[in-house]
């Protein structure tokens, strides 16, 4: 599938996907985050949207770089750290997942690291080879007592259940059943096509990224999302405190 897939998806877009755009909902989600995060002084945010998340986080680090491959959604986030007064403290950057690290090398000083590398609801729109070569590369900017927050991640033993609506159903029906059925056609099409198996994107289960874990000798930590039924944090450290 083309990288211009989910650019052209995101095109028209001027905020984050959150399930819920009001401000105290914000605040709550990034207070969530923030807790995990647990310190440090300079973060990455790959993927930070409109700084919907970003905002709050600018005001508990000393610097901060959020990416991200939309222009518009930059734009909106520029104008909402100014809001935060935080805009001095954070450096954004147009760019994917694929160059962000060839412009970070570029533009930042010589062995600059970051203490915290997060990616919030970003992984659904990565394939498997795509997460694998980010989190070999973020290893490179990251502090030795450094970690990488993988944040919402799409878990695929949940997901299609939640979508099925069995989470209000509160009972396997012949209702949920069938919608069962039919989201697990629809990915085997969508997979002929080229097409992400699903509208929200890819979905992982957390044995995906302890394989990943394993195999770059990483620690890992996988936390169940306060207020998305069907997602999961990953955070991988190398141990050193």
């Amino acid at each position: 599938m083309s990288r211009n897939y989910w650019k052209n998806f995101w095109a028209g877009k001027t905020d984050g996907d959150h399930r819920l755009m009001q401000e105290d909902f914000l605040k709550k989600e990034a207070a969530e985050k923030l807790f995990h995060l647990a310190g440090g002084n300079t973060l990455l945010d790959f993927g930070c949207g409109s700084a919907d998340l970003l905002a709050y986080y600018s005001q508990a680090y000393d610097a901060c770089v959020g990416a991200d491959f939309s222009e518009k959604m930059l734009q909106n986030a520029t104008e909402r750290l100014a809001k935060f007064n935080t805009l001095h403290k954070v450096r954004l950057v147009e760019t994917d997942d694929y160059k962000i690290w060839q412009v970070l090398g570029k533009d930042l000083p010589e062995n600059y690291r970051f203490d915290r590398i997060t990616a919030g609801q970003v992984m659904q729109y990565l394939t498997p080879q795509q997460i694998e070569s980010f989190i070999e590369n973020a290893l490179k900017f990251m502090s030795v007592s450094g970690k990488i927050y993988l944040f919402d991640i799409v878990d695929s033993r949940t997901y299609g259940l939640w979508a099925a609506g069995l989470f209000k159903n509160k009972s396997l029906n012949v209702k949920v059943v069938i919608q069962l059925i039919k989201l697990r056609v629809r990915a085997i099409i969508n997979k002929f096509k080229k097409l992400p198996p699903y509208s929200i994107g890819n979905i992982y289960p957390p044995a995906f990224f302890e394989k990943l874990a394993h195999q770059f000798k990483l620690q890992i930590t996988v936390v169940h999302s306060m207020y998305y039924e069907y997602r999961y944090h990953v955070i991988l450290s190398t141990g050193v405190e």
